[in-house]
């Protein structure tokens, strides 16, 4: 999913992965979909540690990526257990941000290119 989220970068799409309790690194100048993704670290308690390649993990999207849009295939079909819950996306962004007033977006060095 991460490859496919750095896919089209040269061309502008709309595809590029927002996270949480993970974080990537990725090298712009190799071929879409060959090893773009360079390193992938998930949130232990206050650690961060290597991505278990055989590790199960927990993961909360929209439904149109749930549904394999953008190219997100590997949510659709390799998600276990995949299902609905809870409000509309657009519903709790506009309540948070009803109840944050001022509310100033942040990086926090979770996507980086390879060095």
């Amino acid at each position: 999913a991460l490859e496919n989220g750095v896919s089209q970068l040269e061309e502008g799409g709309g595809r590029f992965p927002q996270v949480a309790g993970l974080r990537f690194t990725f090298d712009p100048s190799l071929p879409p979909m060959e090893g773009r993704i360079q390193e992938v670290n998930v949130r232990k308690g206050d650690d961060w540690v290597p991505i278990d390649p055989a590790a199960v993990y927990s993961v909360v999207t929209n439904n149109f990526m749930r549904n394999g849009g953008d190219g997100y295939v590997t949510l659709r079909d390799e998600a276990v257990n995949a299902y609905d819950f809870g409000p509309n996306l657009e519903d709790v962004l506009s309540d948070f941000i009803a109840a944050h007033p001022g509310y100033e977006p942040f990086t926090d060095g979770r996507i980086a290119l390879a060095e």
